[in-house]
Parts: C-alpha cells; sequence; structure tokens
C-alpha cells in the first residue's frame, strides 16, 4: 500500500468520527430542548419503573348474583360505625352501630307473604330484631313499608341491651336463619362473622355500663315526718305529673318522652306503709332523656317546690343536704356522660338511645 492511500484511509477515519460527534451532539442538544419544553422523557414501562409493593389481583365488587350467600369476616377495627349503614328513610331503625345487619338481595321481589317463616323464627328469640326493605332507595320497616314486596332487604339483630350483650351462638343462630331464608326464595345474603359480631356487642356493652346512668335526688322529711300519699298526688297534679299504672309519677317533656319520674324514697320504713311516705326520690334516666340538661334542672326545681311545701329537705343518696354546688358537680358529670354518647353517635334520648338502653 502507498504512502498517499494511508493518508487517504487516516482522513477518511478522522472524517467518520467527525460526522458521528456531530449527529451524538445534535441528538443530544435536540433532546435538551424537548425536555425543556416538555419535561423530562418518562420512565420507560417495563425497565425503568420503580419497584412498588406486590399487590394481589382482586376480582372488585361482587355482582348480587350467582348463587353468593357468604359470612363476611371481621371487620378491621378501624372501620366506623356509620361505614356499616345504608342510606335509611325517616322511619328506619336498624343501625350498624347497634345491630349486626345481614342483607338479603333478591333477582324477582320478596313477597311479604314469603317473609313469614323467617319472621317466625327470628320472633322465638328474646333478641330484639328489625327487618327492613327498600322503596325508593330508602330503608323502610316492613310493618310501614309503603310497598308490600321487596328485592332488598336486611335484618338487624341487636348486639345489647340493658340485659347484657348477645352470645357468639346467638349471633350463630341468627346468621343461619337469614342464610335459609335466603335460599328458600332463591336470594342471596351477606351477614357478619359471629365472633366480630360478638366482639362488637361486648364493646356496646361496656359502654351502656358507663353511660346507663340514673341521676337522682331526694325530699325527706324532716325529724321523722312523713308525707301524706294524697298530699303528694295532690301536688304532682298540679305541677302537671301524671300516674302510671306502676304508681310511679311521671313529669313529660314538651315532645311526649319521659322527663323523670317521683317515686317512693327506698327506705324500708317507707314500704310498712302505703298511704305516707318517709320521702320522695325525683329520678331521671339519663340515656332515655332527650334534653337530660333541661330535665334535671327542671327536675331540681319540682324537688325544691315539693320539700317547700311539704316541710321537707333536699338530700342526696346518702341523705346528706343537697347544695348548690351538689347540683352543679351532678350536673358536670351529666353532662360528661351526654358528650360521650354523643361522641359514640347514640345520643341520649334518640332513637338508638332509646333501644338500646332498655
Amino acid at each position: 500500500m502507498s504512502e498517499l492511500q494511508i493518508y487517504l484511509l487516516a482522513g477518511g477515519a478522522v472524517f467518520i468520527a467527525a460526522v458521528i460527534g456531530y449527529n451524538v451532539w445534535q441528538e443530544r442538544r435536540a433532546r435538551g430542548r424537548a425536555e425543556e419544553a416538555f419535561g423530562e422523557r418518562p420512565a420507560d414501562a417495563l425497565f425503568d419503573a420503580p419497584p412498588t409493593e406486590r399487590r394481589e389481583p382482586t376480582l372488585g365488587a361482587l355482582p348480587a348474583s350467582g348463587g353468593l350467600d357468604e359470612t363476611l369476616p371481621p371487620l378491621p377495627r378501624r372501620v366506623k360505625a356509620e361505614e356499616l349503614e345504608a342510606p335509611g328513610g325517616p322511619s328506619a331503625e336498624i343501625s350498624g352501630r347497634i345491630d349486626t345487619v345481614a342483607v338479603i338481595l333478591a333477582d324477582d321481589p320478596v313477597m311479604s307473604e314469603h317473609l313469614e317463616p323467617l319472621l317466625a323464627v327470628l320472633a322465638t328469640r328474646s333478641t330484639p330484631v328489625h327487618v327492613e326493605g327498600i322503596v325508593d332507595e330508602q330503608w323502610h320497616p316492613i310493618e310501614t313499608s309503603p310497598r308490600r314486596s321487596w328485592r332488598e332487604l336486611r335484618v338487624g339483630l341487636q348486639l345489647a341491651s340493658r340485659a347484657g350483650p348477645v352470645g357468639e351462638d346467638e349471633i350463630e343462630i341468627f346468621n343461619l336463619a337469614i342464610a335459609d331464608f335466603a335460599a328458600s326464595v332463591g336470594a342471596v345474603s351477606q351477614r357478619e362473622a359471629p365472633n366480630a359480631a360478638a366482639t362488637r356487642g361486648r364493646e356496646l356493652d361496656r359502654f351502656c355500663a358507663d353511660a346507663d346512668i340514673e341521676v337522682a335526688v331526694n325530699v325527706i322529711g324532716q325529724f321523722g315526718a312523713t308525707f301524706a300519699l294524697a298530699r303528694v298526688k295532690s301536688l304532682a297534679l298540679e305541677n302537671g305529673l301524671s300516674e302510671t299504672a306502676a304508681g310511679e309519677l311521671v313529669s313529660f317533656a314538651d315532645d311526649g318522652s319521659q322527663e323523670f319520674v317521683v317515686r317512693r324514697f327506698d327506705d324500708p320504713q317507707a314500704k310498712s306503709s302505703s298511704q305516707y311516705y318517709t320521702g320522695l326520690t325525683f329520678a331521671l334516666d339519663l340515656p332515655q332523656a332527650s334534653d337530660p340538661a333541661t330535665s334535671l334542672a327542671d327536675m331540681v326545681r319540682l324537688a325544691r317546690g315539693f320539700a317547700d311545701q311539704l316541710g321537707g329537705q333536699l338530700v342526696d343518696d346518702n341523705r346528706r343536704p343537697l347544695t348548690e354546688a351538689g347540683v352543679a358537680s351532678i350536673r358536670r358529670s351529666l353532662e360528661k356522660i351526654v358528650g360521650e354518647m354523643e361522641t359514640h353517635g347514640i345520643p341520649a334520648g334518640g332513637p338508638l338511645a332509646r333501644r338500646l338502653f332498655s
């Protein structure tokens, strides 16, 4: 090879390298301009994506068909009670706060007569049960429903009352009755797991124990004096109280709910005579009172009026004179419990409280 050929080859190599370098420079320059205009280049879907937590595929919401009939697993403890509730009509009673709720979904309408076997089974249990159906996208008790057939029903078993919490075995019987009924009408159902429902029932019972307070003040005769029954009843009628079949004298609020009762003071000597009282107890059932603060004020005012007119003395349960400071202390305790009931979504005097504290 001649010297000229060597020079030509070397020059060609340099030229090619220069062209490649120029192209690379131009490409980088163009990419820089594009990134300035549109932002950085997105990551490659296969190779550049950052590692993420593995997620298993899910089916999403299951359709209400295909023979599904299942007991729901225990709910996470952070789930709020209101998340268990469907939209309710003005007369709806069932609530996930105090009930374990079973839902029944049917392709064909379930007639009211179809429900009779289920209602008969549920009626054999002592635990309160409510049944509601969907009408115009709202729940209505079947007793007062504007329609007599439903494609969607829900049944609520109350988890606690003043008698205590419902046991897991009772919930299992309830779930079995719902499942059997759904199968008999070609419907599907969903029910809460018995152990989860029983746990909620025990928690609800603890709440009941803390909030189930009777606030009472007493009027007793001074120096052993007694109050004539006829005089007590006369004063009660003058002040708008009503007498019940049990002999209690009741004050009713403007909305018709019970405010407080007046009864014989719990004294063994008082029970020996039906015509004379050694004392009177004015008692407010706090969870049942629609306006506990107002009811307390009304009750104390009336008790003081009775004490003045009967020649008695206002005292606490230990027969110690009840002063203004003592009444203020009672009021603070009452307000604290009322606040806790509000926090739990079971306001004093509301429908849920009246069901729960019965």
